[in-house]
């Protein structure tokens, strides 16, 4: 259960959360194996056995083994992205899945990428980052082939490269593409 209070007055939703949370821990969290937790402007109830992590290692292992019983490849390309500290597990599990201890990866590490969203000086397992939510939007567009139906000129047709934020698909491709 998450609640959200970005809408909410700053100084007022900040000292909100905090009393919840300590409701919360000295209740909820002490009855049930559960856990509290404060994000970007919203305070999450999660069970302590279950995160975005697990769900990500469960659907990439369970998609692999139905494959491996069709004689088909592996997951062959994973785009993880988060912009809050929850999202950590996720980019924690998929550096798991891609570097496992048994030298068997679900995941080619050349096939994988998670991205975190924020400032350039956030600590993170992500392995590549974007500054702002546009990127996303953009990289996420460029790599379906279709316009964001923003204010590029093409009017919500194809993408090209010079309608997108190069900046933030070089931090993700780690290269400045072509033009091509």
């Amino acid at each position: 259960m998450t609640w959200h209070y970005r809408l909410a007055d700053p100084e007022q939703g900040l000292h909100e959360s905090h009393e919840c949370q300590k409701e919360l821990e000295t209740t909820v969290g002490r009855k049930w194996d559960v856990e509290v937790m404060a994000g970007k402007a919203n305070l999450e109830v999660r069970p302590t056995f279950i995160n975005k992590g697990e769900i990500v290692k469960r659907l990439v292992t369970t998609y692999n083994a139905e494959m491996k019983a069709q004689n088909a490849p592996n997951v062959e390309f994973a785009l993880c992205m988060g912009d809050d500290f929850t999202d950590e597990d996720m980019f924690r599990a998929l550096n798991g899945l891609t570097a496992p201890s048994d030298g068997k990866a679900e995941i080619e590490a050349d096939n994988c990428f998670s991205v975190t969203v924020g400032a350039s000086t956030k600590v993170t397992l992500a392995r590549w980052h974007l500054l702002e939510a546009e990127d996303v939007i953009d990289c996420v567009a460029l790599l379906a082939g279709v316009g964001s139906g923003g204010g590029g000129s093409t009017g919500g047709g194809v993408l090209s490269m010079g309608e997108v934020n190069l900046a933030a698909l070089s931090s993700v491709e780690d290269h400045i593409p072509s033009n091509d």
